[in-house]
């Protein structure tokens, strides 16, 4: 340890790191050891932090109900120009081909505030928004670590696109707006892991009969386009004015990323409301006469007999001993979760724990709500979920 009060920061890829570590025994050596495979004891001094843990889409606010995008805002700005946007975009101003430019409409929606002929800053904030909602949809599914250089290059491809000024002048064919080269999976020149993943997120793949109605009737393009589009640019606003459901035009298979999402700043109440859903959601995944979910403290949890029966018998587990958590990454970094833990405790004081990943979140909340899925034996999503329900079933043996 060092006698002055200094610190050392070294970055370093970690395969390399391993290697090295195996190659050169020290004290060192054996202290990054213990720090790579367990906590930190107190008195070290050492601490390790991985930046494969940190998140560039939106941060959680020790202490505050918030989760912070400033990191992206700024750098949507920078992409613009920064300080020097007005002038970077001035001649846009006279262009004889302003009316028909993809880049500009993106900019007037998405660029920083001073630039001319702007959205109205509802619209503007609504667009950001949305933008920034759909990137941490990719981060909380958990299947792309989202780095800088996956980020600027996504973002540019969404806001600028691959064409040129003279693309533009001369009426290319393939100009697609901005929402389209967001979501669409033909878009040209599409390549990298957050736009592969946004495809799985397209608006265009849910359906509203109200707000698909209006659409078609003013919108003037396709459908799918339409849906794209309207996720940007319709406010809360528009969408109360059609449907009372705040939801009705969200990500694709996303509907209940956002309150995965808000798990590390919702409060205790919430918390309770979220663990008692993923628990009827669990209870729901066999089929179970109507009479088991009559008692509202207790979580029925089929017991699946070696061999079929005309009779289903459950177990109830008190809803009082399961407990819902965020996985935060520790502290030192831009955190935002990937994963929580449904955890029941056992009567003699131990714990059986469940990871859940956005997408289990999700399908678990839609059997809450009444969806109904069909054979999910052999899908991996349920692997985990399977051994969690036999462990608590078996409590009793």
């Amino acid at each position: 340890a060092p006698n002055a009060d200094i610190v050392h920061l070294l970055a370093i890829n970690d395969g390399r790191l391993l290697e090295w570590m195996e190659d050169e025994k020290t004290p060192l050596t054996r202290a990054l050891n213990d720090a790579l495979g367990n906590e930190p004891t107190p008195e070290s001094h050492i601490r390790l932090i991985d930046l494969n843990q940190r998140s560039l889409v939106g941060r959680v606010v020790q202490g505050e109900a918030r989760i912070e995008t400033d990191f992206l805002a700024n750098l949507i700005d920078n992409l613009y120009g920064g300080k020097g946007a007005s002038e970077i975009w001035a001649p846009c101003e006279t262009c004889s081909a302003q009316d028909r430019c993809e880049v500009r409409r993106a900019m007037l929606r998405f660029g920083p505030k001073g630039l001319s002929g702007m959205a109205p800053e509802d619209e503007r904030t609504r667009a950001r928004q949305r933008l920034f909602e759909m990137l941490q949809a990719v981060h909380l599914r958990g299947e792309t670590h989202i780095t800088v250089r996956e980020l600027r290059a996504a973002l540019v491809y969404i806001l600028f696109g691959v064409h040129f000024c003279n693309n533009y002048h001369n009426g290319a064919d393939d100009l697609l707006p901005y929402w389209d080269r967001a979501f669409s999976p033909e878009s040209p020149d599409r390549q990298g892991e957050v736009l592969q993943e946004l495809i799985r997120f397209d608006p265009a793949l849910e359906a509203h009969p109200q707000i698909d109605r209006k659409l078609l009737y003013q919108s003037g393009m396709g459908l799918e386009s339409a849906r794209r589009q309207a996720y940007f640019e319709w406010t809360e606003g528009d969408i109360d004015k059609l449907v009372a459901d705040p939801h009705a035009l969200g990500l694709a298979r996303a509907r209940h990323y956002q309150p995965f999402r808000s798990l590390p700043i919702d409060a205790e109440d919430a918390l309770d409301d979220r663990c008692k859903k993923l628990c009827d959601g669990i209870a729901r995944l066999e089929n179970l006469p109507p009479r088991a979910f009559d008692r509202p403290d207790v979580v029925p949890l089929r017991i699946t007999p070696r061999t079929p029966t005309d009779t289903a018998f459950w177990v109830e587990k008190p809803l009082a001993r399961f407990r819902l958590e965020a996985d935060l990454p520790p502290e030192g970094l831009d955190r935002l979760h990937r994963q929580a833990t449904l955890i029941y405790r056992y009567r003699d004081g131990g714990e059986e724990k469940l990871r859940l990943g956005a997408d289990l979140f999700h399908l678990l909340l839609e059997l809450s709500d009444g969806y109904q899925l069909g054979d999910v034996s052999t899908d991996d999503t349920f692997a985990h979920l399977s051994i969690f329900v036999q462990r608590l079933v078996r409590e009793d043996d």
